[in-house]
Protein backbone atom coordinates (compact mmCIF):
# COMPACT_ATOMS: atom_id res chain seq x y z
CA UNK A 1 0.00 0.00 0.00
CA UNK A 2 3.01 2.40 1.12
CA UNK A 3 4.63 1.88 -2.53
CA UNK A 4 1.47 2.28 -4.37
CA UNK A 5 0.38 5.42 -2.22
CA UNK A 6 4.50 6.39 -3.25
CA UNK A 7 3.91 5.93 -6.83
CA UNK A 8 0.83 7.89 -6.64
CA UNK A 9 2.20 10.62 -5.19
CA UNK A 10 4.95 10.95 -8.28
CA UNK A 11 2.21 10.54 -10.47
CA UNK A 12 0.66 13.76 -9.21
CA UNK A 13 3.76 15.34 -8.94
CA UNK A 14 4.89 14.73 -12.50
CA UNK A 15 1.30 16.10 -13.10
CA UNK A 16 1.59 19.03 -11.10
CA UNK A 17 4.90 19.80 -12.98
CA UNK A 18 3.71 19.53 -16.46
CA UNK A 19 1.07 22.52 -14.89
CA UNK A 20 3.50 24.43 -14.05
CA UNK A 21 5.53 24.17 -17.21
CA UNK A 22 2.01 25.42 -19.10
CA UNK A 23 1.36 28.54 -16.50
CA UNK A 24 4.94 29.69 -16.15
CA UNK A 25 8.10 31.80 -17.73
CA UNK A 26 10.81 28.26 -18.12
CA UNK A 27 13.21 30.82 -16.01
CA UNK A 28 16.40 29.27 -14.05
CA UNK A 29 18.66 32.52 -12.73
CA UNK A 30 22.09 31.41 -11.38
CA UNK A 31 24.17 33.35 -10.34
CA UNK A 32 27.89 31.92 -11.87
CA UNK A 33 31.49 32.51 -10.42
CA UNK A 34 32.46 34.46 -13.48
CA UNK A 35 29.59 37.24 -12.91
CA UNK A 36 29.95 40.57 -11.31
CA UNK A 37 26.51 40.71 -9.67
CA UNK A 38 24.92 43.64 -7.93
CA UNK A 39 23.18 43.23 -4.15
CA UNK A 40 20.42 44.80 -3.04
CA UNK A 41 19.65 43.74 0.96
CA UNK A 42 17.24 44.28 3.70
CA UNK A 43 19.27 46.65 6.15
CA UNK A 44 17.34 44.57 9.01
CA UNK A 45 17.99 40.53 8.25
CA UNK A 46 19.26 38.95 11.01
CA UNK A 47 22.66 37.37 9.79
CA UNK A 48 20.59 33.96 9.76
CA UNK A 49 18.18 35.45 7.32
CA UNK A 50 20.61 37.06 5.49
CA UNK A 51 22.53 33.77 4.92
CA UNK A 52 19.13 31.54 3.89
CA UNK A 53 18.42 34.57 1.03
CA UNK A 54 22.66 34.58 -0.21
CA UNK A 55 21.63 30.94 -0.33
CA UNK A 56 18.71 31.52 -3.08
CA UNK A 57 21.56 33.68 -5.09
CA UNK A 58 23.99 30.89 -4.85
CA UNK A 59 26.19 32.86 -2.84
CA UNK A 60 28.59 32.37 0.11
CA UNK A 61 28.34 34.74 2.98
CA UNK A 62 32.23 34.45 3.62
CA UNK A 63 32.29 35.93 0.09
CA UNK A 64 29.60 39.21 0.74
CA UNK A 65 32.71 41.29 0.71
CA UNK A 66 33.23 40.56 -2.85
CA UNK A 67 30.35 41.78 -4.16
CA UNK A 68 28.63 45.57 -4.63
CA UNK A 69 26.33 45.96 -2.02
CA UNK A 70 23.30 48.29 -0.93
CA UNK A 71 20.93 47.78 1.90
CA UNK A 72 17.76 49.19 1.75
CA UNK A 73 15.95 50.44 4.62
CA UNK A 74 12.87 50.44 6.24
CA UNK A 75 12.65 54.40 5.57
CA UNK A 76 13.40 53.90 1.89
CA UNK A 77 10.48 51.42 1.81
CA UNK A 78 7.95 54.23 3.35
CA UNK A 79 9.71 56.55 0.72
CA UNK A 80 8.41 54.42 -2.00
CA UNK A 81 5.58 52.43 -1.06
CA UNK A 82 3.98 54.64 1.73
CA UNK A 83 1.84 56.48 -0.56
CA UNK A 84 0.64 53.01 -2.03
CA UNK A 85 0.75 50.42 0.98
CA UNK A 86 -1.00 50.76 4.27
CA UNK A 87 1.79 50.53 7.18
CA UNK A 88 0.75 46.88 8.17
CA UNK A 89 1.69 45.38 4.68
CA UNK A 90 5.02 47.64 4.53
CA UNK A 91 6.05 46.59 7.94
CA UNK A 92 8.91 47.64 10.65
CA UNK A 93 11.33 45.84 8.94
CA UNK A 94 13.12 45.80 5.62
CA UNK A 95 13.89 42.33 4.32
CA UNK A 96 13.05 42.17 0.63
CA UNK A 97 16.32 41.73 -1.17
CA UNK A 98 17.60 41.06 -4.61
CA UNK A 99 20.33 40.00 -7.07
CA UNK A 100 21.16 41.70 -10.35
CA UNK A 101 23.29 40.69 -12.92
CA UNK A 102 23.76 42.13 -16.79
CA UNK A 103 21.98 38.86 -18.68
CA UNK A 104 23.77 39.74 -22.32
CA UNK A 105 20.63 39.93 -23.58
CA UNK A 106 17.42 42.01 -24.50
CA UNK A 107 15.24 39.63 -21.83
CA UNK A 108 14.30 40.02 -18.28
CA UNK A 109 14.74 36.73 -16.44
CA UNK A 110 13.39 37.06 -13.13
CA UNK A 111 13.14 34.15 -10.12
CA UNK A 112 11.62 34.18 -6.87
CA UNK A 113 11.87 32.74 -3.73
CA UNK A 114 9.51 33.50 -0.37
CA UNK A 115 7.82 35.47 -2.50
CA UNK A 116 3.64 35.37 -1.88
CA UNK A 117 2.39 38.24 -3.90
CA UNK A 118 4.44 39.49 -6.48
CA UNK A 119 4.47 37.46 -9.48
CA UNK A 120 7.69 36.99 -12.00
CA UNK A 121 5.34 39.16 -14.14
CA UNK A 122 4.57 41.62 -12.26
CA UNK A 123 8.06 42.45 -11.25
CA UNK A 124 8.94 42.39 -14.87
CA UNK A 125 6.17 44.49 -16.52
CA UNK A 126 7.08 47.12 -13.60
CA UNK A 127 11.00 47.14 -13.85
CA UNK A 128 10.48 47.58 -17.69
CA UNK A 129 8.14 50.63 -16.93
CA UNK A 130 11.17 51.61 -14.58
CA UNK A 131 13.45 51.64 -17.36
CA UNK A 132 15.06 48.49 -16.49
CA UNK A 133 16.66 46.51 -18.73
CA UNK A 134 18.78 43.30 -20.16
CA UNK A 135 19.45 41.60 -16.93
CA UNK A 136 18.63 38.44 -14.83
CA UNK A 137 17.19 39.26 -11.51
CA UNK A 138 16.29 36.93 -8.16
CA UNK A 139 14.22 37.84 -5.70
CA UNK A 140 14.34 36.58 -1.98
CA UNK A 141 12.85 36.52 1.12
CA UNK A 142 14.17 34.85 4.15
CA UNK A 143 10.35 33.50 4.47
CA UNK A 144 7.33 34.49 2.92
CA UNK A 145 6.76 37.85 2.47
CA UNK A 146 4.90 40.06 -0.22
CA UNK A 147 7.46 40.82 -1.99
CA UNK A 148 6.61 44.53 -3.04
CA UNK A 149 9.66 45.97 -1.11
CA UNK A 150 11.88 44.26 -3.45
CA UNK A 151 11.16 45.84 -6.63
CA UNK A 152 12.70 49.08 -5.06
CA UNK A 153 15.85 46.99 -4.11
CA UNK A 154 15.96 45.68 -7.89
CA UNK A 155 16.16 49.67 -9.04
CA UNK A 156 18.80 50.26 -6.56
CA UNK A 157 21.30 47.42 -7.31
CA UNK A 158 20.14 48.18 -11.20
CA UNK A 159 21.56 51.96 -10.45
CA UNK A 160 24.45 50.69 -8.76
CA UNK A 161 25.07 48.30 -11.73
CA UNK A 162 24.77 50.82 -14.31
CA UNK A 163 25.76 54.23 -12.33
CA UNK A 164 22.76 55.62 -13.36
CA UNK A 165 19.68 56.99 -10.97
CA UNK A 166 16.17 56.10 -11.74
CA UNK A 167 13.87 59.20 -11.16
CA UNK A 168 12.20 59.22 -8.07
CA UNK A 169 8.88 60.06 -10.14
CA UNK A 170 9.66 56.75 -12.20
CA UNK A 171 10.08 54.57 -9.40
CA UNK A 172 6.69 55.69 -7.80
CA UNK A 173 5.14 54.79 -11.07
CA UNK A 174 6.74 51.20 -11.15
CA UNK A 175 5.56 50.59 -7.80
CA UNK A 176 2.23 52.28 -9.06
CA UNK A 177 2.00 49.32 -11.37
CA UNK A 178 3.06 46.43 -9.31
CA UNK A 179 0.77 47.58 -6.39
CA UNK A 180 -2.33 48.14 -8.98
CA UNK A 181 -1.55 45.30 -11.02
CA UNK A 182 -1.59 43.12 -7.32
CA UNK A 183 -5.04 44.54 -6.34
CA UNK A 184 -6.31 44.18 -9.77
CA UNK A 185 -5.54 40.86 -10.16
CA UNK A 186 -6.75 39.68 -6.78
CA UNK A 187 -9.64 41.23 -6.75
CA UNK A 188 -10.31 39.39 -10.32
CA UNK A 189 -9.02 36.58 -9.36
CA UNK A 190 -6.15 36.48 -12.22
CA UNK A 191 -3.24 38.43 -11.69
CA UNK A 192 -1.72 36.82 -14.78
CA UNK A 193 -4.39 38.27 -16.76
CA UNK A 194 -4.40 41.67 -15.28
CA UNK A 195 -0.42 41.62 -16.34
CA UNK A 196 -1.38 40.42 -19.84
CA UNK A 197 -3.72 43.78 -20.01
CA UNK A 198 -1.21 46.30 -18.51
CA UNK A 199 1.04 44.91 -20.75
CA UNK A 200 -0.77 45.02 -24.00
CA UNK A 201 -1.94 48.31 -23.13
CA UNK A 202 1.54 50.24 -22.62
CA UNK A 203 2.53 48.95 -25.72
CA UNK A 204 -0.68 50.75 -27.42
CA UNK A 205 0.29 53.77 -25.25
CA UNK A 206 4.40 53.26 -26.15
CA UNK A 207 3.10 53.87 -29.98
CA UNK A 208 0.45 56.53 -28.59
CA UNK A 209 1.87 58.07 -25.89
CA UNK A 210 -0.98 61.09 -26.10
CA UNK A 211 -3.90 58.31 -25.15
CA UNK A 212 -6.56 59.82 -23.84
CA UNK A 213 -8.33 58.25 -20.82
CA UNK A 214 -11.46 56.90 -22.87
CA UNK A 215 -9.20 55.59 -25.42
CA UNK A 216 -7.12 53.89 -22.63
CA UNK A 217 -10.06 52.52 -20.82
CA UNK A 218 -11.47 51.21 -24.34
CA UNK A 219 -7.78 49.36 -24.95
CA UNK A 220 -8.37 47.73 -21.39
CA UNK A 221 -11.42 46.60 -22.53
CA UNK A 222 -9.96 45.03 -25.26
CA UNK A 223 -7.33 43.56 -24.17
CA UNK A 224 -9.91 42.03 -21.32
CA UNK A 225 -11.76 39.97 -24.42
CA UNK A 226 -8.48 38.83 -25.73
CA UNK A 227 -7.55 37.34 -22.84
CA UNK A 228 -10.99 36.30 -21.62
CA UNK A 229 -10.78 38.60 -18.01
CA UNK A 230 -14.02 39.35 -16.70
CA UNK A 231 -13.02 43.05 -15.52
CA UNK A 232 -15.35 45.70 -13.72
CA UNK A 233 -15.51 48.93 -14.46
CA UNK A 234 -14.40 50.08 -11.06
CA UNK A 235 -11.09 48.18 -11.70
CA UNK A 236 -10.36 49.47 -15.44
CA UNK A 237 -10.49 52.95 -13.58
CA UNK A 238 -8.43 51.91 -11.21
CA UNK A 239 -5.71 51.06 -14.33
CA UNK A 240 -6.35 53.98 -15.97
CA UNK A 241 -5.37 56.29 -12.96
CA UNK A 242 -2.42 54.17 -12.93
CA UNK A 243 -1.42 54.32 -16.44
CA UNK A 244 -2.37 57.80 -16.93
CA UNK A 245 0.33 58.57 -13.63
CA UNK A 246 2.79 56.68 -16.14
CA UNK A 247 2.18 59.04 -19.33
CA UNK A 248 2.94 61.99 -16.99
CA UNK A 249 6.32 60.57 -15.04
CA UNK A 250 8.98 60.41 -17.82
CA UNK A 251 8.92 56.89 -18.55
CA UNK A 252 11.19 55.55 -20.51
CA UNK A 253 8.54 54.09 -23.64
CA UNK A 254 11.17 53.11 -25.95
CA UNK A 255 12.56 50.32 -23.41
CA UNK A 256 9.01 49.51 -23.05
CA UNK A 257 8.29 48.50 -26.89
CA UNK A 258 11.73 46.80 -26.86
CA UNK A 259 10.16 44.62 -24.39
CA UNK A 260 6.75 44.15 -25.35
CA UNK A 261 7.36 41.68 -28.28
CA UNK A 262 8.78 38.45 -26.07
CA UNK A 263 6.41 39.90 -23.05
CA UNK A 264 3.36 39.77 -25.11
CA UNK A 265 3.91 36.29 -26.95
CA UNK A 266 4.13 35.02 -23.55
CA UNK A 267 1.04 36.03 -22.87
CA UNK A 268 -0.25 35.05 -26.35
CA UNK A 269 0.89 31.71 -25.92
CA UNK A 270 -0.59 31.23 -22.23
CA UNK A 271 -4.14 32.27 -23.33
CA UNK A 272 -3.95 30.68 -26.82
CA UNK A 273 -6.52 28.19 -27.21
CA UNK A 274 -4.65 25.17 -26.71
CA UNK A 275 -2.16 26.33 -23.66
CA UNK A 276 -5.66 27.56 -22.51
CA UNK A 277 -7.33 23.83 -23.14
CA UNK A 278 -4.18 21.96 -22.20
CA UNK A 279 -3.92 23.85 -18.76
CA UNK A 280 -7.13 23.32 -17.86
CA UNK A 281 -6.76 19.43 -18.68
CA UNK A 282 -3.68 19.21 -16.48
CA UNK A 283 -5.41 20.72 -13.93
CA UNK A 284 -8.17 18.27 -14.04
CA UNK A 285 -6.35 15.33 -14.07
CA UNK A 286 -4.67 16.59 -10.89
CA UNK A 287 -8.15 16.87 -9.09
CA UNK A 288 -9.07 13.60 -10.70
CA UNK A 289 -5.78 12.25 -9.12
CA UNK A 290 -6.74 13.32 -5.45
CA UNK A 291 -9.55 12.13 -5.70
CA UNK A 292 -8.28 8.97 -6.71
CA UNK A 293 -6.54 8.71 -3.76
CA UNK A 294 -9.53 9.09 -1.13
CA UNK A 295 -12.45 6.48 -3.37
Amino acid sequence: MRNKFRALLAGGIALAMMFTSVCAYAEDVTIDSGDQPYLSLGADLTEDQQNTVLGYFGINSSDLSNYDVHYVTNDEEYQYLGSRLDASKIGTKALSSVVIKDSGDKNIDIDTYNINYCTEGMYRNALVTAGVSDVDVIVAGPFEISGTAGLVGVIKAYENMTGEEVPDEVIESAVDEITTTGEVGEDVGDKEGVEAIIATVKEEMAENPSMSAEEIAQAIRDAADKYGVDISEENIQKIVNMLQKLQNSGVDWDNIMKHSDSILKHFEGLFSGDNADAAKGFLQRIIDWFAGLFS
